[in-house]
């Protein structure tokens, strides 16, 4: 068997294959998106777009608050900004989410919940079009790098399951791969267009989650050590001329596109780093068979977070991109890129996919819900993952055509394992385990923390039972998920549930495992949601 070689260039075929992919990725998240369910924190996410809308409002255009539709639209929503308790939660994407709710003719939470499910997915997509970006450039423009870098992270089932719902982590993984596209334009050619855009994307993506600094400091010490090494062609006045554009736009976007900075830029973005520096959150979570707290997390917690819920494919090939990463850096002398070379975007790889989980570990910081927190360093390792591909690949062209075929017919299964997985679990695919985590994972480790499964659990109670009134019961932590999940239905549908709080008035329980990973003290249990194997939530009849 003839491997072809890296480095194709296009051809107009080609250019299609890259469309017909990456357009077929968009059309299946099209037809797919509003499969899924509500996250537990969409109401809270949605508060915070509009109270930070209201006073945007009230500031720039008070009479807009006079009309009787806006004064309507916002009466649950005029906390002083000031006095808001999640005032400090960036906005870079959800005051555009919510502007956009604001202007559209929505008349039911339903519609607007549906809605943002599809700006959730389209932001995703662009992450997706930024690592294919990143892989194609990696590698001279090699359009097959950028795709199977893309692929690497879209057959991720945790991660594309995500990609419809989570609002805080995939749509930060987004953005930060966004910057971290911008930081390689920028770095390779720094010009003034692409200060401009690298400042947005930054700006966007602190706006969003504070630990989005990195991207900054990261295009610093780049620049420093390529500029050391003579490795810019250009005179240095072009050069310094947008480095001082982009360390004049940043910080004036990062406030502009924040209005809790508006009144007290310094003293607020302080504030806010130090509160994400101690994160107000100390809840217990179901890992390893047992119960952990965050504040209190061991230090194993993150790495094998990660590890139980990455598919094997990309975990090798993980494993054999920091291995050559590694060689690399020793055959050099300890020195991590040869000058004139695309290896230093290696190092930005490393650094932004490695660094932050180290950090994690060494300071205790308070994580929960899995390594959700942490969904932004995944480009990143896609793209070492990619390193170690690229690496297999050439290996592969001097072995025996025996071997070749092996090694090509398990990466090939791996691919069709994985996709068919995913496809089995549509529309939970974010609760995927892989092997390591035991035969029962969903019993070991924190499940469906998002409760997305209420939305299926509740379709079966309204198929299968014609009664006008249904009194639904549920753990009461996981409430708002439930209620959540409700507005999805229709106005029909919704008036056939009513959720009452004792268990002998309800007509069926509702049950997610979450913090209950013990079985329910219900004997009749008539359904069960699952994620492939795995039960992510199970219906019981409490009256017949």
């Amino acid at each position: 068997m003839q491997l072809p070689a890296l480095l194709a260039r296009h051809n107009p075929r080609q250019n299609l294959l890259v469309l017909l992919c990456l357009g077929g990725l968009l059309g299946l998240g099209l037809l797919i998106w509003p499969d899924y369910g509500v996250s537990y924190d969409v109401a809270q996410s949605r508060n915070i777009g509009m109270t930070n809308l209201h006073y945007v409002l009230q500031r720039l255009a008070p009479s807009v608050l006079q009309d009787p539709v806006t004064i309507n639209t916002f009466m649950p929503y005029t906390t002083p900004l000031a006095e808001f308790n999640d005032r400090d939660y960036g906005v870079g994407y959800e005051l555009p989410v919510t502007i956009g709710e604001w202007m559209l003719p929505f008349t039911s939470l339903r519609e607007a919940y549906f809605y943002r499910h599809l700006c959730t997915f389209l932001i995703s997509y662009v992450g997706i079009l930024a690592v294919y970006g990143l892989g194609r450039r990696r590698y001279g423009g090699d359009w097959r790098a950028g795709l199977a870098a893309a692929g690497l992270v879209v057959l991720s089932p945790r991660l594309f399951g995500e990609f419809f719902y989570n609002d805080k982590d995939a749509v930060f993984m987004a953005l930060s791969a966004v910057a971290t596209y911008t930081t390689v334009r920028f770095v390779e050619r720094p010009a003034w267009g692409w200060a401009l855009a690298h400042a947005l994307a930054c700006a966007l993506a602190i706006d969003v989650r504070l630990m989005a600094v990195l991207w900054p400091l990261a295009t610093l010490l780049l620049l420093a050590a390529r500029a050391k090494r003579g490795e810019y062609a250009a005179g240095p006045a072009g050069r310094w001329g947008a480095f001082g554009l982009y360390c004049l736009a940043l910080p004036a976007l990062v406030v502009a596109l924040w209005p809790y900075l508006w009144e007290h830029p310094w003293a607020n973005f302080g504030q806010a780093f130090s509160n994400m520096a101690h994160f107000r959150w100390d809840g217990a979570m179901w890992y390893r068979g047992d119960y952990v707290y965050s504040k209190d997390l061991p230090w194993h917690y993150v790495p094998q977070w990660i590890l139980i819920t990455t598919p094997f494919l990309q975990l090798a090939l993980l494993g054999v991109g920091l291995w050559a990463v590694g060689r690399q850096l020793v055959r050099q002398r300890w020195w991590f890129y040869r000058a004139g070379t695309r290896e230093w975007q290696d190092v930005l790889f490393l650094g932004l996919g490695l660094g932050p989980v180290l950090a994690v570990v060494v300071l205790h910081s308070v994580l929960y819900d899995g390594w959700r927190q942490l969904y932004f360093v995944y480009p990143s390792l896609m793209l070492l993952a990619l390193r170690g591909l690229v690496a297999t690949w050439r290996w592969l062209a001097t072995r025996p055509q025996p071997q070749q075929r092996l090694v090509v017919a398990l990466g090939v299964l791996g691919v069709l394992s994985t996709a068919g997985q995913m496809a089995w679990m549509h529309p939970l695919e974010s609760l995927y385990f892989n092997r390591l985590a035991g035969p029962h994972g969903n019993e070991r480790y924190e499940h469906d923390y998002w409760g997305i499964s209420y939305r299926q659990g509740i379709k079966w109670v309204l198929a299968h039972d014609d009664r006008p009134v249904l009194h639904i019961r549920v753990d009461d932590i996981m409430s708002p998920a439930y209620q959540q999940n409700c507005e999805l239905l229709t106005e029909d549908e919704r008036k056939r549930l009513v959720q009452v709080v004792k268990p002998e008035e309800a007509d069926y329980f509702l049950g997610n495992y979450r913090w209950h990973p013990q079985p329910y003290p219900y004997p009749n249990r008539v359904h069960d949601i699952r994620a492939g194997r795995q039960v992510a939530l199970s219906i019981f009849r409490l009256t017949w």
